[in-house]
């Protein structure tokens, strides 16, 4: 295609407007789908009335920490985040009813799904204008099939924009201002601290101090905008995990989740707090590793699925994480043409979008701890698994891929070179 800016310029207009469109559909799609399956339509906007409820109580001047929304399913529902997320984003969504509310949110979620996606290729090497054109659009539509998403769009969650957010600070050539887009998704949500811990051990120094300024100046912007609500957040609120949901639920694909069914209870002992303190060690060693083979990309994935293994919490839908890993990798294996590596894609792809303990017949919420067989175990918490395996054999493969820094550098600067050199 023609490098001429107007042409450039036009092709731009056309991918997004078609992104827009798609994630409209899809959007529309959803809502249309979930709202009539008899599992799904329980569920259906369960977090995103206590968004709109947050905001409400915002214009209404209430205390955000005394709300609670009583869901017919979950029974009382307590809003979670920062008073600075409630103002940026539901005050403006509560003015909306509830079903005009869901189609805006979904389809904003999905634009940033896109956006995602678009910059994935880029990380991943794709340079020729119209191919990522293509692929962007055909990515966000493969995309809203896996779990994480669905599971995203029925509960109208919040995660793809501290996604979004967070991998634009790992695009090639972020600039000075590295480190903001961490800093402003940990602001609005604290699960990407992770990324600031990642920027420490892998000695960014400059990016870890703009992420950390950036953190701060959302938490100044709370006690601006929201002084005793934010005092009540940040002086120890933002620490009770146990308002997020039972821990041992299967949807909760954390470690701890994982470990909570295993045992049977859902209260956190001592040593529960070494191992994931030894998984998060671990992990962002990992990362570490990743970067100093000169991958920072792989560093993010490793960071990012430390930080699920460790919360606490991970629900289904905080697994949006993995959808870059899975774009570069398919990225990759077309580039090599490597069979392996397409083998690999496709079952982690399988192990995100199928719902395996559903089929098999575990509950999702039970009214006591869980008895499950050894092999239960497993499926209910398949992506704390595969996550595990991912870090144990992850420097492995890293190893043979990137043999060393120099080598590896030269690998994964495809995504810097010139478009008859890249993926096209």
């Amino acid at each position: 295609m023609s490098s001429h800016p107007e042409s450039r310029g036009r092709l731009q207009v056309i991918t997004w407007s078609a992104v827009v469109v798609t994630a409209l559909a899809l959007a529309l799609i959803a809502s249309y789908v979930y709202t009539r399956d008899p599992y799904w339509s329980l569920r259906w906007t369960v977090d995103l009335k206590v968004y709109l409820a947050s905001g409400q109580t915002v214009r209404d001047g209430g205390s955000l920490y005394d709300l609670v929304v009583m869901s017919p399913l979950y029974g009382p529902m307590p809003y979670l985040y920062p008073p600075l997320t409630a103002m940026l984003f539901f005050v403006p969504l509560s003015f909306l009813p509830i079903g005009t509310a869901s189609l805006v949110w979904n389809t904003v979620s999905l634009v940033a799904l896109g956006a995602v996606v678009w910059l994935s290729l880029g990380i991943a090497g794709v340079r020729n204008p119209r191919n990522r054109a293509v692929l962007t659009v055909a990515g966000l539509i493969l995309a809203s099939f896996l779990l994480p998403v669905r599971v995203q769009l029925i509960a109208g969650q919040i995660n793809m924009f501290l996604l979004l957010l967070v991998l634009l600070d790992f695009r090639p050539n972020p600039g000075r201002w590295r480190g903001v887009g961490i800093g402003i998704a940990a602001g609005l949500k604290v699960t990407p601290l992770i990324f600031i811990a990642y920027l420490v051990v892998t000695r960014q120094w400059k990016a870890a101090r703009t992420a950390v300024l950036a953190f701060a100046g959302t938490v100044v912007l709370d006690f601006i905008v929201a002084p005793a609500d934010s005092a009540e957040y940040w002086g120890g609120l933002v620490l009770h995990s146990s308002r997020a949901g039972g821990v041992f639920d299967t949807p909760n694909q954390s470690l701890a989740g994982a470990m909570a069914r295993v045992l049977e209870g859902g209260a956190f002992s001592q040593w529960w707090l070494v191992v994931l303190g030894v998984v998060g060690l671990y992990g962002l060693a990992v990362a570490a590793y990743a970067f100093r083979r000169g991958s920072d990309f792989l560093g993010f994935c490793a960071a990012a699925i430390t930080g699920l293994l460790v919360s606490p919490v991970s629900w289904e839908h905080h697994w949006v994480y993995v959808i870059p890993l899975l774009v570069w990798l398919a990225v990759r294996a077309h580039r090599q043409r490597s069979t392996a590596i397409a083998v690999v894609t496709a079952l982690l792809a399988v192990v995100f979008t199928v719902r395996v303990f559903m089929l098999v017949g575990i509950q999702e919420s039970p009214p006591e701890p869980m008895d499950l067989a050894a092999w239960q175990q497993v499926v209910a918490a398949m992506f704390p698994v595969t996550g595990l395996v991912l870090l144990l054999l992850g420097p492995l493969w890293i190893r043979r891929q990137f043999p060393d820094r120099s080598t590896s550098i030269r690998a994964s600067s495809q995504e810097f070179l010139p478009e008859s050199t890249a993926v096209r």
